[in-house]
């Protein structure tokens, strides 16, 4: 699974194991990336901003040898998340063009999903450790912390499941060390041999808590195609740059 949602712009490859836990960190997350089928898929979803407050939403993803597209769409917002298998994702908002800086932190159609947390960019981040092992919803997990400077995050644990290489839980912190994000694939549906994320949660910790006083998005997929033949000039980032004046 590529991303976390991360996640859904990616499914991932069963039996995968990746054996013995002295494997290198960076070469986990290697395969993490690598870990896709070469299709794409047009989902259907429901995004709970809050539990009140549910959204339908649109995630079209194009999956080729260099990169994964993926498009976000509900209401009037359309969200392109360009993933390639080498180098930082890239973000384009429909009207807006490129998102660069602070711009990838808004929340998508209000909820905790930023944008940049769609890309799961800590999956490339350097020197990655591999610092154990953990079970996690039953599945045995390989844990790898990975930190980073000038990035929203200061530091990112993962929990890589070892069979499948998905990863099913990542949290976020700050400089200073307190967790400000946690992300969970809560469920997965099979389809051939992939395994999909079906539901993805998100929870935001306010400045100076700790879990559990948080807020949480949640996004469901009830729906979808997962052999679509989608048409490549719809991912193209040009769609998405401003009118011409």
């Amino acid at each position: 699974m590529r991303t976390l949602l991360l996640l859904l712009a990616v499914a991932t490859a069963a039996h995968a194991d990746v054996g013995p836990t002295n494997v290198p960190a960076d070469l986990v997350l290697a395969r993490v990336l690598a870990n896709r089928p070469m299709k794409d898929f047009s989902l259907k979803a429901r995004l709970f901003v809050t539990r009140e407050l549910v959204v339908p939403v649109d995630v079209l993803v194009k999956n080729s040898q260099s990169e994964t597209r993926t498009i976000y769409r509900g209401n009037k917002t359309q969200l392109l998340v360009v993933q390639p298998v080498h180098g930082d994702p890239r973000y384009f908002l429909q009207g807006f063009g490129e998102l660069t800086g602070e711009r990838r932190m808004a929340k998508l159609l209000g909820s905790q999903f930023s944008y940049y947390d769609l890309g799961t960019p800590f999956l490339q981040w350097p020197n990655p450790r591999l610092v154990g092992e953990e079970r996690m919803r039953g599945r045995d997990c390989l844990l790898i912390d990975v930190k980073a400077t000038h990035q929203p995050y200061a530091r990112v644990k993962m929990w890589i499941d070892k069979e499948s290489m998905a990863l099913l839980r990542a949290e976020a912190f700050n400089e200073n060390a307190s967790p400000v994000k946690r992300f969970a694939v809560t469920s997965f549906k099979r389809i051939g041999d992939v395994w999909i994320p079906r539901a993805i949660e998100v929870a935001f910790v306010p400045p100076a808590q700790n879990l559990p006083a948080e807020e949480r998005s949640r996004l469901e997929i009830f729906e979808g195609n997962y052999d679509a033949q989608l048409p490549a000039d719809w991912f193209s980032a040009e769609r998405f740059e401003p009118p011409a004046r």
